[in-house]
């Protein structure tokens, strides 16, 4: 009988459903390693917005990424899955993420803001923990997963193969580099180019490394690029073309150092453990710092602590009275900028590049 228990649990079927952007869907992965951990035979599939599935695809944990087009309302795909999984897991607690759970899921469990209007949540999901936005968005996604006695491994996965790699030798000929991206969907987490290109001035004259440059399909980042290698030095080097999240990921691993901005690329960076310095601003560091894998802390980074480190991942932040403040303006500029950020200088984080690279090595 025992065995018979045992069989049926570890090949259920699960769905994760994660309504948000690329880099919330991302940082949810530690829910699929864990169940598959837990149970090698399960099955796991993902429900996310078109256009996120990217940062899922040849995660080895995932057996199927199912999307919905972004404003589209997805009642025909959601009446497909009526009731087909044993376990759905809202990762989010947004309303169409909670919805979804609750229609997929023959048991459904997951995540609400705990607010009083959303009563209905709770008796749409079987089991609901109520998200604490004091303790990192890892610690919380994973909290569900005690519902259902699996135990939470807290790693961060991001996949590429053989083909990945290859791709990363072709495309990078230097032995030793550091990628930097410098992109964001967001304006107001974009670092000033003059400081991005003293950065690449520093690694070149200072290491024996390449200062090489990501690039991004957008309108807006290809001109910020445009801008940091007409005043970068020579030497400078940058992606000849945008290339899959697979690909930049190879590519990633194998560098000896990335530095980025608040973005879902930072985030994959710290899931590789390569050395990862990550330029903040007004964000939440205590919420959405790039997670620093197998953390046990519920939350690595505390807000107002300036330059912190953890494993082998640094934030680099202003350790001013008002930050983080979570907005998109500033209260106090006077030239609508955000001030914090632009108050960082290159030689800050360059000295945090070296300590993470040397911490690196002697591990």
């Amino acid at each position: 009988m025992s065995n018979s228990n045992c069989s049926a649990t570890s090949e259920k079927s699960y769905l994760i459903v994660c309504f948000r952007f690329v880099g919330d869907v991302f940082v949810t992965t530690p829910l699929a390693l864990s169940i598959k951990t837990a149970y090698p035979d399960a099955t796991v599939d993902y429900l996310v917005f078109q256009g996120t599935e990217k940062v899922l695809a040849k995660n080895p944990y995932i057996r199927n990424v199912i999307t919905v087009p972004r404003g589209s309302s997805g009642i025909g795909i959601l009446y497909s899955l009526f009731r087909k999984y044993d376990i759905a897991i809202a990762a989010y607690p947004s309303d169409r993420t909670v919805v979804a759970a609750a229609v997929a899921g023959k048991r459904s469990l997951g995540l609400t803001n705990g607010f009083r209007k959303e009563w209905w949540k709770h008796l749409a999901l079987d089991n609901h923990y109520v998200c604490y936005d004091l303790i990192h968005a890892v610690s919380n996604m994973l909290m569900p997963l005690r519902m259902l006695e699996v135990e939470p491994i807290p790693r961060v996965v991001m996949g590429y193969d053989d083909c990945d790699k290859a791709f990363a030798s072709d495309t990078i000929s230097h032995p030793r580099y550091i990628i930097m991206h410098p992109y964001s969907m967001k304006e107001y987490k974009y670092w000033p180019a003059a400081n991005w290109a003293r950065l690449a001035t520093l690694i070149q004259e200072q290491t024996n490394c390449t200062a090489v440059f990501t690039k991004t399909p957008e309108p807006e980042g290809s001109q910020l690029l445009e801008q940091i290698l007409k005043i970068a030095p020579p030497e400078t080097r940058a992606f000849d073309a945008p290339c899959s999240m697979n690909q930049l990921a190879a590519i990633i691993k194998g560098s000896t150092a990335f530095i980025g901005i608040d973005t879902a690329i930072t985030h994959i960076a710290a899931s590789l453990d390569v050395p990862t310095v990550a330029i903040f601003g007004p964000t939440l560091t205590r919420y959405w710092a790039p997670w620093p894998n197998d953390c046990t802390d519920q939350s690595p980074f505390a807000p107002n602590r300036g330059i912190q480190r953890e494993g082998f991942v640094t934030i680099v932040q202003k350790e001013w009275e008002c930050v983080p403040c979570n907005k998109e303006s500033c209260r106090i500029s006077k030239r609508n900028r955000i001030e914090c950020l632009e108050a960082i200088t290159p030689e800050e984080v360059f000295k945090e590049v070296l300590v993470n690279v040397k911490q690196h090595h002697q591990k």
